[in-house]
């Protein structure tokens, strides 16, 4: 329980100030010479993102909110995806430079694609592949948390090392962009892979007759079986 509050906690600090400023039309990044559909889908992948961030506590807090994880899913399901679409589009044009660029693009598309197979694993019956795919998706979504906190301190080393503000400014944001969510996925890993196996249903089982494979209580969905995100 210490766990997941520190955690909500972390989460509620970064909403608190990363959110303000696109609820009143303003902006954390340069937005000279973007398109015009820049700023929109920017202001709704942050603001889709945040419900998901939300929705993926009530998901990593299992067992206090057992009840509410089939709707906090598809709450996180429903904002993940298009948070993954606009992660790429907004990517290829972002003022940071092409490193940046390649690493927003990137992100995106396994945000998608750790998303698709997790909602495909838990309508195939298979509990453990799910959890296992959505927390690769969850560390990805969590992982923007890690670059704001990196940011400052590679600005604040590079400095002390007399590097250029010139350099800074140019490769400052693609320096940081790469570790953020390659720490993130890399810890989700090692955490997956030290936790023993959960015991899990075997994929492709049929449900049984009028059963909803994601409705509360299912057996598919049992986080007695290891349900995560």
């Amino acid at each position: 329980m210490k766990k997941l509050l520190v955690g909500a906690l972390l989460v509620l600090v970064f909403l608190a100030y990363s959110l303000p400023p696109y609820l009143t039309g303003g902006s954390r990044v340069p937005l000279d010479d973007q398109p015009n559909w820049y700023y929109g889908l920017l202001v709704g992948h942050i603001l889709l993102g945040s419900v998901a961030m939300l929705a993926g506590l009530v998901q990593l807090g299992r067992r206090w909110f057992a009840k509410y994880h089939w709707i906090a899913g598809r709450i996180y399901v429903a904002c993940a995806l298009p948070v993954g679409l606009a992660a790429i589009a907004i990517g290829t044009v972002t003022p940071f430079g092409p490193v940046n660029a390649a690493s927003n693009v990137t992100l995106g598309s396994l945000m998608l694609l750790f998303t698709a197979l997790g909602v495909r694993a838990i309508v195939g019956g298979d509990v453990a592949s799910h959890r296992r795919w959505m927390l690769r998706s969850a560390a990805l979504m969590y992982s923007v948390i890690i670059n704001r906190i990196l940011g400052p301190i590679s600005f604040l080393v590079l400095d002390a090392a007399g590097v250029p503000e010139s350099f800074m400014d140019s490769w400052g944001p693609a320096i940081v962009a790469w570790p953020s969510w390659l720490i993130a996925i890399g810890f989700c890993e090692w955490w997956l892979r030290r936790t023993p196996p959960k015991r899990r249903r075997v994929a492709g089982t049929p449900a049984r007759n009028g059963e909803d494979p994601l409705r509360p209580g299912s057996e598919r969905v049992s986080l007695g079986g290891g349900g995560g995100i």
